[in-house]
């Protein structure tokens, strides 16, 4: 934990995903591979830390209601080191992110949470967007070896999935890509917000939120993360077959990030 979370007060859940030895007797390098919530909230001596890491792509996952809500404060000169999700045509118009649009109207016990987050889990290696970014985002690590930083709100679902493809493809072993998902219960005091988001969401939507029906939202499960690697089934070929990428690619992401 200490060495892999790191000391920021104005973004949530700030996490170095590498270091970690692989299958094949390598090691993912250090402070190349990072993870978060949203940059919304950074302050002004925190921006400058953020700045100095050498960042050379930011990966947001977010939909876009949300990022026009909570605009990323991170500091870009170069638009291109920012890639975000695109909604998919039926979904521009909406004003709300699903997640969103769940908790409004069909939020009412923990069960249908849970229910909820392992159909999202589920349908995201099918997402057309997120295939797309996840796409994007490998392709510049292959022809960079860039540090990335990988974030959505929470950073834990969304960016969960896409670490863990990462991590499968760098040859990671996968009681270490679950261990490494599940820090998130460590890292963020997940009971500290409960009560405060029952309170806004109960008066944003009109209707009674309980905390405990939030829980499963605002937390991790391991059976989470297993229904989106169910859906991709071998990493690799996920990402030859689905994502397009090849060998060649895949192999030069290796020589990147693995020391």
């Amino acid at each position: 934990m200490e060495d892999r979370v790191k000391p920021f007060k104005t973004i949530l859940n700030f996490r170095d995903f590498g270091n970690y030895e692989t299958l094949d007797g390598a090691k993912v390098v250090r402070d190349k591979l990072f993870r978060s919530a949203h940059l919304n909230s950074l302050d002004d001596s925190e921006l400058n830390l953020i700045g100095e890491m050498e960042i050379g792509l930011v990966v947001d996952l977010r939909h876009k209601p949300e990022r026009v809500r909570q605009p990323s404060r991170y500091p870009v000169e170069d638009e291109a080191r920012v890639i975000a999700y695109i909604d998919p045509p039926e979904y521009k118009a909406a004003k709300t992110a699903p997640h969103e649009a769940f908790m409004e109207r069909e939020l009412n016990t923990p069960e249908d949470a849970h229910n909820y987050m392992m159909k999202s889990y589920s349908m995201r290696a099918g997402d057309k967007g997120f295939q797309d970014i996840f796409r994007d985002t490998l392709h510049h690590m292959a022809d960079t070896g860039d540090a990335i930083l990988v974030h959505c709100a929470a950073g834990k679902d969304r960016t969960g999935t896409l670490v863990a493809l990462i991590q499968g493809l760098l040859g990671v072993p996968a009681k270490d890509i679950e261990s490494d998902y599940l820090l998130t219960n460590e890292a963020v005091d997940v009971e500290s917000f409960l009560e405060p988001a029952s309170k806004a969401f109960t008066k944003r939507y009109g209707r009674t939120i309980h905390p405990d029906a939030l829980r499963p939202m605002f937390g991790v499960k391991a059976d989470y993360l297993t229904s989106a690697l169910e859906q991709m089934g071998d990493l690799r070929q996920y990402a030859k077959e689905v994502l397009g990428l090849s060998d060649e690619q895949i192999t030069k992401i290796r020589g990147h990030y693995l020391e």
